[in-house]
């Protein structure tokens, strides 16, 4: 059997690795540079930043076994300090469902993650798969065949691959938000503090997320500087995705400044990451997606969810599909 994975983020790679553990290559072809999709770290000036997702969160799904016995525990961190809301800026301890479910990330970035799920793997870097073609009994990608295709990417993509197949799928209600990432390292740090990362729960602030990233784990910013990325909402990200890297920054910074005093008004390093796909808003039904005996199958954030341990659930059950066949 011959496998075919395009797109290489979480659920892509799952695909692979529970292949892999049955003893079945597969092929994986990825358009960016480095594979991990929103699982992606950024390193500049001493300060590392998890840019998309910012935790691990097992809640006893297949990544959970994977995460913590298959792969070596080096550099694994248990984020220990919960996360609080805030409204208005107005921060409180809350009651947040999932904040005191174990949480993980890497000290060197969650893309570790991502590299290690993916060793051993056969990854194709910047290869964009733009179009499929059906054979009698195989598919070419690339110039290279393959007896099965599992599509990956963010539903809207998958669409338009499927749509070069002639192939149509119960996809068209699922769509996705926006959001704009701000990088910011500070070269003071807030008094310790009691929470990692803060949400507004009602996503009606423009500041949706805050992760401080030297609270979360150690070795994230230089000694006596913090580390922090916020994540605007997806009213605010929707309304402003194309506006300045200097607007979006200047409007996370009246943030910091609000929340920690002057000292965080201005950032050494600020950096902005868009993230076009970022959470599905809906969901398409696995089981009507994939139907048994097809030999396209569809492994996506938009089928059981956007957080990381549901993409890669949902790759790992496109595995077992195809284990099965």
């Amino acid at each position: 059997m011959k496998v075919a994975i395009v797109g290489a983020g979480i659920s892509g790679l799952a695909v692979a690795h529970r292949l892999q553990r049955a003893g079945v290559p597969a092929t994986l072809f990825e358009k960016s540079a480095l594979p991990g999709g929103r699982v992606s770290t950024v390193s500049q000036d001493g300060f590392t930043w998890d840019s998309g997702a910012t935790s691990i969160a097992p809640r006893g799904k297949s990544i959970e076994e994977v995460l913590l016995t298959e792969m070596p525990s080096e550099g694994l961190v248990r984020i220990e300090k919960p996360i609080y809301v805030h409204e208005a800026l107005r921060v409180s301890s809350g009651e947040i469902s999932h904040s005191h479910s174990p949480r993980f990330t890497y000290s060197n970035g969650i893309t570790e993650f991502a590299k290690r799920l993916g060793i051993g793997a056969d990854i194709r870097l910047n290869s964009q798969v733009e179009d499929i073609k059906a054979n009698q009994s195989s598919y070419t990608i690339l110039g290279e065949e393959f007896d099965h295709v599992v599509l990956t990417l963010p539903l809207p993509q998958t669409a338009q691959l499927l749509w070069t197949l002639d192939e149509n799928r119960p996809l068209s209600n699922v769509s996705y938000r926006q959001c704009l990432s701000v990088l910011l390292g500070f070269a003071d740090a807030p008094a310790p503090l009691p929470y990692h990362a803060i949400i507004d729960p009602e996503q009606v602030h423009p500041m949706g997320w805050l992760s401080v990233e030297s609270e979360k784990s150690p070795n994230r910013a230089p000694e006596g500087a913090s580390a922090m990325v916020m994540q605007l909402s997806p009213r605010f990200s929707k309304d402003n995705f194309d506006r300045s890297d200097e607007f979006i920054i200047s409007t996370a910074l009246s943030f910091t400044r609000h929340l920690f005093g002057e000292s965080f008004a201005h950032a050494q390093v600020a950096l902005v990451k868009r993230w076009k796909y970022s959470q599905p808003e809906n969901l398409a039904r696995f089981e009507a997606v994939n139907q048994p005996g097809s030999r396209i199958l569809i492994a996506s954030d938009g089928l059981l969810g956007g957080r990381i341990e549901e993409a890669f659930e949902c790759g790992y059950r496109v595995g077992e599909l195809l284990l099965n066949a």
